[in-house]
Formats: structure tokens, sequence, C-alpha cells
């Protein structure tokens, strides 16, 4: 059973990676935001992929920054299309109770990401029913050059879509030579109780929101976090290319505060759960080594800056 969670696990963290881009507000002509993660350090237990205990010790972690943009490049009542480029940093190390020398390598202790997404969605009609068609790639590069690209393909029948209600079913097909299994089902599901109280669901994200003024809303729930470095670890048994990928559920408490009408401030703090971390080649799905870390907790404080579409004169 523990293959088919991970797998399962992987494929909902690519999409929920991917996920923003594909069901963001159609009006958003630009975006550009950043996120300070401050996580806090962990203990940690590195086992090889047969279960052989290689080492235990503790994760020291620094500050994590994320910058992503968004740009829309056409729109229009049936193609939507926008190039999304980003850019990771992370500030890491790892302090083994045998030191570095008993695993064969040492890990850089900083580690930039970054890339960029090319989005493209069709909305069509099918049965009287909104169907939208998606397509993804997206190219992933570090401080050492070209990493890798995937890219996903998809559909999304909505059987529901109005002022209160959205819900919707299909599945999307990943794309790569990292993908352990391809095709996943997709449920997207939001509801607006009243003025106040809304909830919103779309796979790994599910949040109860609260709008407690016009510019300040609460929300309480969870979502998957994913985190990838690259490095390259020199060593005969291990590929010359490799990237560690952790998965985490987060479970929080967050406020967003609308400070001007293009900027707004989010600020979230909770405990992290993490599944696991993995090493594996660049671009490939064999896993050599697993990293399994204890909760913790974390804050993390977001600013986006959006310009949007002015709204039709009557």
């Amino acid at each position: 059973m523990k293959p088919f969670r991970y797998i399962l696990l992987l494929g909902i963290c690519l999409m929920c990676i991917q996920g923003h881009a594909q069901f963001g507000d159609p009006r958003e002509k630009f975006s550009l935001s950043a996120t300070v993660d401050g996580a806090t350090n962990t203990d940690f237990t590195w086992k090889s992929e047969q279960g052989e205990r290689l080492a235990g010790g503790r994760m020291k972690q620094g500050v994590n920054v994320k910058v992503k943009s968004s740009v829309q490049l056409l729109s229009n009542k049936v193609f939507f299309l926008s190039l999304s480029p980003f850019y990771n940093f992370s500030n890491r190390e790892l302090r083994t109770e045998w030191g570095a020398d008993h695993l064969g390598f040492t890990l850089p202790t900083e580690h930039h990401h970054y890339g960029g997404t090319l989005t493209m969605t069709c909305n069509l009609l099918a049965f009287g029913k909104p169907l939208m068609l998606m397509g993804m790639g997206t190219g992933n590069f570090s401080q050492f050059g070209y990493e890798n690209a995937s890219g996903m393909v998809g559909g999304m029948f909505m059987l529901t879509r109005n002022q209160r209600t959205v819900l919707g079913v299909g599945a999307v097909y990943l794309l790569g030579s990292a993908v352990s299994w391809p095709l996943y089902p997709m449920i997207i599901y939001s509801h607006k109780f009243d003025d106040r109280w809304s909830i919103n669901c779309m796979e790994a994200y599910n949040y109860l929101y609260y709008q407690a003024s016009p510019k300040v809303k609460y929300s309480l729930g969870m979502e998957l976090e994913t985190d990838k470095f690259y490095f390259r670890p020199k060593m005969e048994n291990l590929p010359k290319k490799c990237m560690y990928s952790q998965v985490s559920e987060r479970i929080g408490l967050f406020a967003d505060v609308q400070a001007t009408k293009e900027l707004t401030l989010n600020v979230g703090m909770g405990i992290d759960l993490p599944f696991y971390g993995r090493l594996r080649e660049s671009g490939h799905n064999h896993n050599y080594m697993t990293l399994r870390n204890h909760a913790k907790p974390f804050v993390k404080m977001t600013a986006k800056y959006s310009l949007k579409k002015k709204a039709p004169t009557k």
C-alpha cells in the first residue's frame, strides 16, 4: 500500500504545483508575488530505498524565498494563454550523527531553483455544460543549469457553475520522464454560504474562508506543500545530476489583507506534517534514498501585486 500512496502523493503534488495557472483569475493581466517561509529545524532519519538506515541527524533550515509571476499573453472567451516564471531560494544544512562522510557526499547549503511554465486553456461547451481543456509545460533550472522538463494535459467538466457554487470533475495526464503514474482524476468544489462564509476545495488545497471585512479575510485549512532542489553528489553509486524533493501537509490559519487595490498581504502559521523526502536522479523516477522528517511549526508571509482588467462599463 505504501508505494501506491507515494505515487498518488507525487501526482497530486505535481498537479498542485501547476494548479494556480490553470484556475487563476482570468481578469488578472499580471501578478508578482514573493513568499518568505520560516519553517523551523527538524530531526530526520535517512534511509536507503531498501529501508537500510544510513544516518540520523538534524536538518537546519534557514530562510526559504519563493518568487513567482504570471503574465497574460492571450485572453478571450475561448482561449487563455499565460507565462509564469518563478525563482525559489532555500538555505539548509544536513547535520548527521556520523558526519557527512558516512553518506559519501555533502549537500550544498544554498539552493537556487528557477524556470517557467507556459499554460493554455480552451473553454468549450459539451452537453450544454462548460468544458475546460488545458495544457501546460514547465522547464526547471538550477545553479548548475538545465535540469528537466515536465508537462500536463487534461480536461475539466463543470457540472455546476454559478455565483454561489462551482463543481467540476475531470482528469489530468502528466508528461515527463519522472512520472511514475501518469493519469489522475481531479475534482474542484467551491461554495459561498453567505456574504461571509465560503469553502474552496481543489485537490491539494482545502480551505474554509471567513470574510471579516471588505479588506480582511481569514482562512482555515490544509494544503500540500512541495519543495525541491538540485545538486551534484559526485559519487559512483549516485547519478551525476540529483534532485531532492519533499512533500508535506500543512495545516494552519491564514489572514489575507487587501492593503491597496493591487497589493495583497497574506500571513499564515500552523503545523507542517512531512510525508517524505526523496533523493532521485534529476528528471527520473527512480529513488535512491528516503529522508523522513518530523512534524514542525511554520510561519509564512506572502506579498502579491496584481493588475486586473477593468470591468466592462454598462
